[in-house]
């Protein structure tokens, strides 16, 4: 297979994050309650994604620990989970930006546009 051909179905494997995304939200909430949020920022939520592109997920939860080893834990269980029960591909593009509502605060203005998945 021709390289063009290899990158155009990356591009169009990426651009279906609005199927994958909700594993991640949904593995999220099993693991840190229901008062969780999840958003799609980054080149996902701004439509700027490019064939070298991941999707930024951005989860907000109060359960999220201070930790920084237990923090990537439960960034890794999410993501396990969500493989596992909910389908999201091993190897899809993802990278989870885990912060309490105190964290969020202090970093909310590096983010652009957020996108809720529900």
């Amino acid at each position: 297979m021709k390289l063009g051909k290899v990158l155009l179905q990356i591009y169009r494997r990426l651009l279906r994050w609005r199927e994958y995304v909700p594993a991640v939200a949904k593995a999220a909430k099993d693991l840190l309650g229901p008062e969780t949020k999840v958003y799609v920022v980054g080149g996902a939520a701004e439509d700027r994604l490019t064939v070298a592109s991941d999707v930024d997920v951005l989860i907000i939860s109060p359960k999220v620990p201070k930790d920084p080893h237990e923090k990537l834990k439960v960034i890794l269980d999410i993501r396990e989970r969500a493989v596992d029960k909910y389908g999201l591909p091993w190897d899809y593009p993802i990278d989870v930006h885990l912060y309490s509502p105190e964290e969020f605060k202090d970093v909310k203005k590096f983010y652009g546009r957020m996108i809720e998945v529900q």
